[in-house]
């Protein structure tokens, strides 16, 4: 718009214009003005170079941000912003009932003081030299703002569009531009993951630096329509028990019509409710990863307390199971079994060794906790022989550094998934050594079909794969036990290779 106009009180003010210019629908569809709830007010007052905004559900937080993005292309000269959906039909309706809409609703005047020159059904060019663009990703050109809506959702269904995105639509904005990342949470993995992970470890009254993210959290207790009050309603004890231990955790109470509404959702949604309406960050990925063959058995696993301090046992004998890698990595798992509980102490995954330094892995750690190992569980694969003059398989070549390995049988990947899930709910696993080990079981899932749209009926093979593998390899090979007690003295003992 040109200064002039802009100059004449009140369009100078930009708040005044976000809270009387624009027209929006609302959730049924109907024509209202535009005016910042709370959840968008604050976002408007953090902003910073580099944002992001974990949010619950129906904020409106995307549309709030496409009002302000619209107003900045209206008020100002050549500023270039783009907004990436997560999905192509999620694209269209951000720019034809969020943008368009509410650029097709101003006044007249105004319209015609900052006309379009060019419009597509994802675009729009203005005579000031400004444009708004929605798309799945910008390959290539800069723009000043990039607004990335639903990213934990690109990062656990199109991987590779997330890497295009980080790689190439992050590095598009120029050091002094806007990047805004909002989303709901889609599991613990994942460069959103990640990225709310780092900036939540950096001190609330640290400084942002240059390429700092900004992190802001946007809860449901805060919203005040997520409130009903119904004077009859009954919660069970599982819902009591739940807002006693949130009310500890935000250090707040909850009303009576706030829990009235979170348990409707809860017995609504099941324990989807957590990452579509969490209470605190950590509840949010929490839930398990869309897809994911162990996540919720993992999560039952931590709220039933099974994920705590399990420290190695002398008494009882240690089995490992492996997933050994010819070019990338190798995983081993250290268990040891009493009764029908079955403990995981421990988790190791290294890349680019041979099999003397994964020797020298199981020896430490007997020496270091007074372990007898049991046995070793590898996959089938391991007889086969490698290429070259000597023609050794992995098992001969392990037997030779003294590791004897307990042959997996080889069933269907299906079958060994149902395997792991039989045994998972007798495990207990240890809180800090088994952590990477865990994150890879709760993250493994199948694989997206990005053309039918719907899940695949086989696993996706990435970086959760090794963990994955060696813990299935295990469950398809049983309980081979004996006597598990560990009969030698209690002093630290030599390995002792069965």
């Amino acid at each position: 718009m040109d200064s002039s106009a802009a100059e004449v009180s009140p369009l100078a003010d930009r708040a005044w214009r976000l809270s009387n210019l624009y027209w929006i629908k609302d959730k049924e569809g109907k024509r209202i003005r535009f005016a910042p709830n709370w959840a968008q007010q604050r976002a408007y007052g953090h902003l910073a170079h580099n944002n992001l905004e974990l949010k619950v559900r129906q904020l409106g937080i995307t549309t709030g941000y496409c009002m302000l993005w619209l107003d900045t292309c209206l008020f100002n000269r050549d500023v270039s912003v783009g907004v990436i959906a997560h999905t192509k039909e999620d694209a269209k309706v951000i720019f034809r009932d969020k943008i368009k809409f509410a650029y097709d609703n101003l006044p007249p005047e105004l319209r015609a003081a900052v006309p379009t020159v060019k419009e597509t059904e994802s675009e729009m060019i203005f005579a000031n030299g400004s444009s708004l663009r929605v798309g799945l990703t910008f390959r290539s050109g800069t723009v000043q703002i990039l607004h990335v809506t639903e990213y934990g959702y690109i990062c656990a269904h199109y991987p590779r569009r997330a890497q295009e995105i980080r790689t190439g639509a992050f590095e598009a904005v120029p050091r002094g531009g806007i990047k805004v990342i909002e989303s709901t949470a889609r599991g613990r993995a994942g460069h959103f993951y990640e990225l709310c992970r780092q900036a939540q470890q950096r001190r609330a009254d640290a400084p942002l630096l240059h390429g700092d993210w900004r992190f802001s959290f946007l809860p449901w207790w805060e919203h005040p329509e997520y409130s009903v009050e119904e004077p009859a309603f009954v919660f069970t004890e599982a819902e009591l028990r739940y807002f006693h231990d949130t009310e500890a955790r935000i250090g707040r109470a909850l009303t009576r019509g706030q829990r009235c509404w979170y348990a409707r959702k809860w017995r609504d949604q099941g324990d989807d409710v957590r990452s579509e309406y969490p209470s605190t960050p950590e509840e949010a990925f929490q839930q398990s990863t869309e897809g994911a063959y162990y996540g919720p058995l993992l999560l039952e696993a931590y709220r039933a307390g099974r994920v705590c301090e399990v420290p190695w046992d002398r008494s009882l004998q240690v089995e490992t199971w492996w997933d050994l890698g010819v070019d990338d990595s190798t995983a081993i798992w250290f268990l040891q079994r009493q009764g029908l509980q079955l403990r995981v102490v421990d988790y190791y995954e290294n890349s680019g060794e041979g099999l003397a330094h994964y020797r020298g892995v199981l020896e430490q750690r007997a020496r270091q906790h007074g372990i007898v190992y049991s046995r070793h569980v590898g996959p089938h694969d391991l007889r086969v022989r490698e290429l070259g003059n000597d023609a050794k398989s992995r098992l001969q070549a392990a037997a030779e550094l003294g590791i004897r390995f307990d042959i997996a049988p080889q069933l269907k990947v299906a079958d060994g998934i149902e395997a792991v899930r039989r045994l998972l709910p007798q495990c207990w696993f240890d809180e800090s050594r088994t952590a990477e080990g865990r994150k890879a079981l709760e993250h493994y899932r199948k694989e997206w079909d990005a053309v039918r749209g719907c899940w695949k009926d086989q696993p996706l093979h990435d970086w959760s794969s090794h963990a994955a593998d060696a813990f299935r390899t295990g469950a398809v090979a049983g309980d081979a036990r004996t006597d598990t007690r560990n009969t030698q003295a209690r002093e630290i003992q030599p390995v002792r290779w069965r």
